[in-house]
């Protein structure tokens, strides 16, 4: 019995110790290969997929109108607490919200205000720019929010790019499709 015991626990050492030399050889043959390193943002950007969660922004509907009823779904599903929308009503007795603040400091950015949204006015774009010396600034409200930039409709490749700090810090990409960047990383 304990012969046994002894050769399936000498099999299992060796298959232990094969993974782990495997292991360790790949991992020095990426220590000693051409890195792959993103220019961004001198040179290259990336572009979001369209699944990608960024920056909120409130949508539209035909005429124009913001398509949110203010019913506050998605102050209420939100796990950090970080929607706040103050609900009125028009003349014509439709409601629409007089404040609709999101607070990107505490934001998760889950989707779940995407998602309990019923008239379909909220989702999260495609941009991932956006940073601040101050927490106040990363409040926005809804005239912001109704001029972000919506979903991506292509994406997943880099792009060149041209970084300009004179005016603002703006990173402009020249073409709406770029290159496979998953091609440049090297297998086995």
């Amino acid at each position: 019995m304990s012969r046994a015991r002894d050769s399936i626990g000498t099999w299992i050492g060796w298959a232990f110790f094969a993974d782990l030399a495997s292991g360790l050889a790949l991992t020095f043959s990426y220590m000693f290969s051409k890195s792959v390193t993103m220019q961004y943002p001198d040179k290259e950007k990336w572009l979001p997929y369209p699944r990608y969660r960024g920056h909120h922004f409130l949508k539209r509907d035909d005429e124009g109108e913001i398509k949110c009823v203010a019913c506050e779904l998605c102050a209420r599903i939100c796990p950090c607490d970080c929607i706040e929308v103050v609900p009125y009503e028009d003349e014509k007795g439709s409601r629409h919200p007089a404040k609709f603040e999101i607070d990107t400091a505490r934001c998760l950015f889950c989707g779940l205000c995407e998602d309990a949204c019923p008239a379909d006015a909220i989702a999260l774009g495609q941009q991932y720019e956006f940073a601040s010396f101050s927490s106040r600034d990363l409040v926005i409200g809804r005239d912001d929010l109704l001029g972000k930039p919506g979903k991506a409709a292509t994406g997943g490749g880099v792009v060149p790019a041209r970084l300009n700090t004179e005016q603002d810090v703006l990173v402009a990409a020249s073409e709406p499709q770029g290159y496979n960047w998953w091609q440049n990383i090297r297998r086995k």
